[in-house]
């Protein structure tokens, strides 16, 4: 059984890079914003790249090969978006705040910290609530003084799933892509939990506010 398992997820992760692919290339891509990184990209500094969980199929190819490492769940459907994203040429970090929790968030903030590299975290998590941002983005930006940089896409031919919890977005081939990076942010160290809840809340109207500008 495992190693049907494994023969399962092998064809579905080539299969979804193919599927991907031929999309990215078929669709005519915009990005704005990258004037907002590019200096911290140069100094070198640790950048967290926040998103809503609906737009991870975009960001996943938006950061192939990047080095830049993103978060992903322990879960079944996290197992094939680790496999997608690696094919990609990310090295994904597992876990979420209902399982591997304590154990990624310290793998994150050593990558952060130590090794500069970029992560990425879905801020509403594997399961929502949608547009809710999780506490340990925000801890982990305080605990790393790492800059928050909210980014998100739209999509001219996009399908909707609207029976996800987030209403997951798969964009459609021959469309039009628009990604953009938003304004950096950095939380104080001394931010307490009261205001980390509140520092959740801006992160959450930034992302809003960059896809409406869109």
């Amino acid at each position: 059984m495992a190693l049907l398992k494994k023969i399962k997820l092998m064809l579905l992760k080539k299969l979804a890079k193919a599927m991907i692919q031929a999309i990215m290339f078929s669709s005519r891509i915009r990005i704005s914003g990258q004037e907002n990184v590019a200096a911290l990209q140069k100094e070198n500094l640790p950048l967290i790249y926040i998103f809503w969980h609906r737009h991870i199929l975009f960001v996943i190819h938006k950061f192939k090969n990047s080095g830049a490492r993103p978060l992903i769940s322990l879960s079944s459907d996290g197992e094939l978006v680790a496999a997608v994203a690696e094919e990609f040429g990310m090295n994904p970090i597992r876990g979420s705040s209902s399982k591997g929790g304590a154990r990624a968030f310290l793998q994150m903030a050593r990558c952060v910290q130590n090794e500069k590299a970029a992560v990425l975290i879905t801020a509403d998590g594997p399961k929502g609530p949608a547009r809710k941002v999780k506490e340990g983005a925000v801890q982990l930006a305080v605990k790393t003084g790492a800059y928050v940089i909210p980014i998100s896409w739209i999509g001219s031919r996009v399908k909707v799933l609207k029976k996800s919890w987030d209403r997951f977005m798969l964009p459609l081939p021959f469309g039009r892509i628009h990604f953009a990076f938003g304004q950096p942010l950095r939380l104080d160290a001394d931010t307490n939990a009261a205001d980390q809840a509140q520092a959740g809340d801006i992160l959450a109207a930034k992302l809003n506010q960059l896809e409406e500008s869109l």
